[in-house]
């Protein structure tokens, strides 16, 4: 016998839909026509000859949704978009479609979602080096940029520095702004691309130049921008600063021929993942880190710098350094000292025109573990000043001189687990008073003596495995 009264229970296939879905049916079918609607609406906006003569009159008069086409001309105006959801777009060549004045911003954007395409975008210096702004400003909102054109167009140089006390800003974000800036040129600035003030935008496939200062310059706690895929080179100034606390991932980028440091990282409290980068021919150091910060470095791949590959200084700076491929630098592949305790991990440093890894001055103990260090000019893994590092396990060999030097009053590493061999002068020496620990490890097919230690010196050494 059925009971008919419990069929109301039962489900009866898709055509039953419960309250709470026919709920969501309905607010999405009103979300769709509400785009629709939006759709219908949009309107297309003309800039340029037939339509509006400014920008600025163009976008007083958008809706949200709606596109400004600007047509090719030069466009003398500081334009703000406020709060609307607009396209400006180009159209046209980019290079004939100029907007900007000789000072202040061509483009403020506040709190907008809007996009911004195919324009050349120039500013004129500021009027102090205290006074904050850009050719192009964004402040809150997540703009999204692209195929742009950033050009300085201030007062001429003399003798590298601005005729003026003022600056120049290609683009700027700041109070939090999200967004992207993309396939993007920025070209002649005294800084390319500024991010502050906890914004955490997405910059990638750029190109930036011929900066003053700096390429891409990331500063404060909270902002965390993704930077990738950019081509920084041929500035006065370093390639990407990352200081003050913030925190970006910077990745897959190439930094060249850039007059300061290929990438600048500074402070405690900064702690940038930086990976898979190409930092070369630079004027200075490849990679800087100070100041407390502790960043994590990783396989990156620097080479004929003309100072140290990286450079690490101060008490405090404690950053992790592993798996990167630091080669052909004019001095010194690592450089250590003033304190520092990074971890050194799994490198590959070969063909530098001084040593490949330097631990320098007491107080800086770093842990070099795992590291590849051969055919340097000079010794493989020098440890001087009274510096206290913990040197295991690393593979040193063809070196010019000793593959590992311990040198100096209060020098006192812990050396051990390492192999050291077919170098073209001694294995590891000890000299000028130095009081290493030197066990376990495996010296062989030094052109000279497998371990030399000076009248001064007072190691304490364990059994290594030592052969011709």
């Amino acid at each position: 016998m059925t009971d008919t009264g419990s069929k109301a229970l039962v489900p009866q296939g898709p055509t039953t839909v419960a309250p709470v879905s026919r709920l969501a049916e309905r607010t999405l079918a009103e979300r769709a026509e509400r785009e629709k609607e939006a759709l219908v609406a949009a309107r297309t906006l003309l800039v340029g000859p037939g339509g509006y003569a400014t920008i600025s009159l163009a976008v007083e008069a958008a809706r949200d949704g709606d596109t400004i086409l600007v047509r090719p001309g030069r466009y003398e105006e500081s334009v703000v978009v406020e709060g609307k959801t607009i396209t400006i777009r180009g159209d046209g060549e980019r290079d004939a479609i100029v907007v900007g004045s000789d000072r202040g911003p061509a483009f403020t954007l506040v709190d907008t979602r809007s996009t911004l395409t195919g324009l050349t975008i120039t500013g004129g210096e500021f009027s102090s080096w205290l006074e904050l702004g850009a050719a192009l400003l964004v402040t809150g909102g997540s703009p999204q940029l692209s195929g742009l054109l950033v050009a300085h167009s201030g007062a001429p140089q003399l003798d590298g520095m601005r005729a003026t006390n003022g600056r120049s800003v290609g683009v700027r974000f700041e109070g939090g702004a999200a967004g992207a800036i993309e396939h993007s040129q920025i070209d002649g600035n005294d800084l390319g691309i500024s991010v502050l003030d906890g914004a955490s935008p997405r910059i990638e496939e750029n190109e930036v130049w011929g900066h003053r200062w700096s390429a891409i310059e990331i500063s404060d706690a909270g902002t965390k921008p993704l930077v990738r895929a950019n081509r920084v080179h041929d500035g006065k100034g370093s390639g990407f600063v990352v200081r003050a606390g913030a925190s970006p991932r910077i990745e897959n980028n190439d930094a060249w021929a850039n007059g300061g440091y290929g990438i600048e990282i500074r402070d405690a409290g900064t702690d940038p993942l930086v990976r898979v980068n190409r930092v070369h021919h630079g004027e200075m150091f490849g990679i800087l880190m100070g100041d407390g910060a502790s960043p994590r470095v990783e396989e990156n791949e620097i080479w004929a710098n003309a100072m140290s590959g990286i450079e690490i200084s101060d008490a405090g700076t404690d950053p992790l350094v592993r798996a990167n491929r630091i080669h052909h630098g004019e001095e010194t592949g690592i450089l250590v000292y003033a304190g520092a305790s990074p971890r050194i991990e799994e490198n590959d440093v070969w063909a530098n025109a001084h040593t490949g890894i330097s631990i320098q001055a007491a107080g800086t103990d770093p842990l070099v573990r795992g590291n590849r260090v051969h055919h340097g000019a000079m010794f493989g893994i020098l440890v001087c000043d009274g510096a206290s590092p913990r040197v295991e396990e690393n593979e040193v060999w063809a070196n010019a001189e000793a593959g590992i030097w311990i040198s100096g009053a209060g020098a006192s590493p812990v050396i051990s687990g390492n192999t050291v061999r077919d170098g073209l002068d001694d294995g590891i020496l000890v000299s000028d008073v130095a009081s290493p620990t030197i066990a376990g490890n495996t010296i062989t097919g030094n052109a000279r003596e497998a371990m030399r230690v000076g009248k001064s010196a007072t190691p304490m050494i364990g059994p290594n495995v030592v052969s011709s």
